[in-house]
């Protein structure tokens, strides 16, 4: 599949979606918001994908929306049209991809190699995994163009900061600096910059080795457990291991297990 702005590339189970506008620091212009909603339904609907790894090309992740690229929606971007399609375009371009990253079945991992802003923090916090580095820098951004964030930030920060941080970050809009996100928790790793890659796909790895439906239930269970009770929880847990119980990947677990070998996981 061939894009513009962005790169899909796929290999091993893992597929590495990347922001490819380096000379933006890969802000989003429409073309962009088009082509990262049809790269994420592709893998989301590939049976072979098990990972899926956002990242950005250059210095930076991704400095929000290209409001400056007219010739490619800058003014779309900035809301100079109709309210309702303004609105359309929001809810099939932007918050399309934040809702792609949240719902996709299958484990997700942002790799931050630089700049996180406005939109790209979204999406870093929409993915299940976050590793950084030094370079790392997050910041919403939405307020300085006196906006509030139409990509789940208010959702998103504080379930990854909690309340308190998060309302500050949105009230003041500073910046959030790599040391700090990983002490909030924003980060699940913060590594060296020339580790990464390498740290990113060892992670991607491991997880695209474990058997896939599993894996598929718990993310479905973990963000469900959110408004759920833990009775309602419980129930959903014991008809989720009916299911994986029934798998081929289960048999072949106890197979390996009892050849004292490395399983072999299909998926089935």
């Amino acid at each position: 599949m061939e894009f513009e702005t962005i790169l899909l590339e796929k290999a091993d189970h893992v597929a590495r979606l990347t922001l490819n506008r380096p000379e933006r620091l890969n802000a989003l212009n429409e073309q962009m918001f088009g082509e990262l909603n049809q790269a994420l339904t592709n893998v989301a609907e590939d049976s072979d994908i098990r990972v899926l790894i956002l990242t950005g090309a250059g210095r930076a992740f991704c400095a929000s929306a290209d409001i400056k690229d007219e010739r490619q929606g800058g003014d779309r971007l900035l809301g100079h049209q109709e309210p309702y399609q303004t609105w359309q375009f929001i809810r099939s371009g932007p918050q399309g991809v934040t809702s792609k990253l949240h719902n996709m079945e299958k484990p997700t991992i942002a790799m931050v190699n630089g700049l996180a802003i406005g939109d790209g923090f979204d999406w870093v916090l929409a993915c299940d995994i976050r590793i950084g580095c030094e370079h790392s820098r997050f910041m919403n951004a939405f307020l300085q163009m006196g906006l509030v964030s139409n990509t789940g930030a208010t959702w998103l920060y504080n379930r990854a900061m909690g309340i308190n941080k998060a309302l500050e970050f949105l009230y003041t809009g500073d910046w959030l600096e790599a040391a700090e996100a990983d002490r909030l928790g924003v980060l699940n790793k913060l590594v060296p910059f020339e580790s990464l890659e390498e740290e990113t796909m060892a992670m991607a790895t491991r997880i695209a080795e474990k058997p896939p439906i599993p894996n598929r239930l718990v993310k479905g269970m973990m963000y469900r457990g959110l408004t759920q009770t833990l009775d309602d929880h419980l129930e959903e847990a014991a008809q989720v291991e009916v299911l994986t119980l029934t798998s081929q990947d289960h048999r072949e677990a106890l197979s390996a297990f009892l050849e004292k070998r490395k399983p072999e996981f299909t998926g089935k």
